[in-house]
């Protein structure tokens, strides 16, 4: 279920890179006029030299700020799946083509429309970087994932304040890239009964015909007539008998199991919980929702279809 999306190199060139004063710059240029004034009020020489010199200081300054951006190229982002409440992140693929190191930059998620307290809040969660000579390195952006669904990442932005941070030049990135976000994994029903004797990794139905292979950790789930009762009578830990010729057990996930939840999110839930807990505990699990059925499977391959299955479900019948 991982996402990978570009749309094409995109590389900073003058057109796409601002640059204007930053705070403390605001604060230099103001005290610039009021020497450069003060030196032609009282006609000061020295007053004329420091205003010129720091000017040229800020005139070569903007060059150092701009170059730091420009000829950057932004390969496009990818994402793994997250769970909803959990925050996504998001890996920017970004070149230096240059000799010329790029230091002291910061990306962060800025889509369009935000207003000023959304953009406070986003600034928390930038993602500091040095960009190599000549190299490539993913960059990491975090966003929070609310809801379930597919999660965008449609704008990227990366500014700098190199080298004397009189001065913030930005550009911005398209990522067009996507999440899958799951939907949060929370319910307090019970995993449907198993079609065999124990959760996991378990004894088969003639277990008269296996031979005993041990003992493991009692596991929630695991049925009541697998648990070693004699090492528990010895106030040991709480232990599950183990047989040879062992099979996985099989849990049939209905959507209509669901129905004394009433909301869809909270069945979505319910639905996510059970998943989880039927592939840590290596079972085989099948999947009935409105207009989709899941046969039996395991592994990690058929978790991520179930759970891409819920993320984009849309059905509430």
């Amino acid at each position: 279920m991982n996402d990978a999306a570009a749309t094409g190199v995109q590389t900073l060139d003058r057109r796409r890179v601002y640059i204007f004063l930053s705070r403390a710059g605001i604060t230099l240029g103001v005290m610039l006029i009021i020497i450069l004034l003060g030196a032609i009020n009282y006609d000061n020489a020295l007053g004329y030299l420091l205003a010129f010199l720091l000017g040229g200081m800020v005139m070569v300054a903007m060059l150092h700020t701009y170059l730091n951006l420009a000829g950057m190229r932004f390969h496009g982002a990818r994402a793994t799946p997250v769970y909803a409440g959990e925050q996504a992140e998001f890996e920017c693929i970004i070149e230096n083509p240059t000799a010329r190191p790029r230091l002291q930059l910061n990306l962060r998620y800025w889509p369009h429309g935000l207003d000023r307290a959304a953009k406070r809040y986003l600034r928390r969660f930038e993602t500091r970087f040095q960009l190599p000579a000549g190299q490539t390195v993913a960059v990491p952006v975090r966003v929070d994932a609310d809801r379930r669904g597919w999660l965008p990442l449609d704008r990227v932005l990366v500014e700098t304040r190199y080298p004397l941070g009189i001065l913030t030049s930005w550009a911005y990135f398209r990522a067009d890239a996507h999440c899958l976000v799951y939907p949060h994994p929370h319910g307090k029903l019970p995993l449907p009964e198993m079609d065999i004797v124990a959760q996991g990794n378990t004894a088969s139905a003639a277990t008269g015909t296996d031979d005993f292979a041990g003992l493991r950790a009692y596991r929630p789930g695991d049925p009541v007539r697998a648990i070693a009762w004699k090492t528990l009578a010895k106030e040991q830990e709480l232990m599950v008998k183990r047989f040879h010729g062992e099979t996985a057990a099989q849990v049939w996930l209905a959507w209509q199991d669901t129905a004394r939840l009433g909301d869809t999110e909270a069945r979505l839930s319910q639905m996510a919980a059970w998943v989880l807990h039927a592939h840590r505990a290596g079972a085989s699990w099948g999947m009935a929702l409105p207009g989709e059925t899941v046969e039996f499977a395991r592994g990690s391959n058929h978790l991520d279809h179930c759970l891409g299955l819920l993320a984009l479900f849309e059905n509430p019948a």
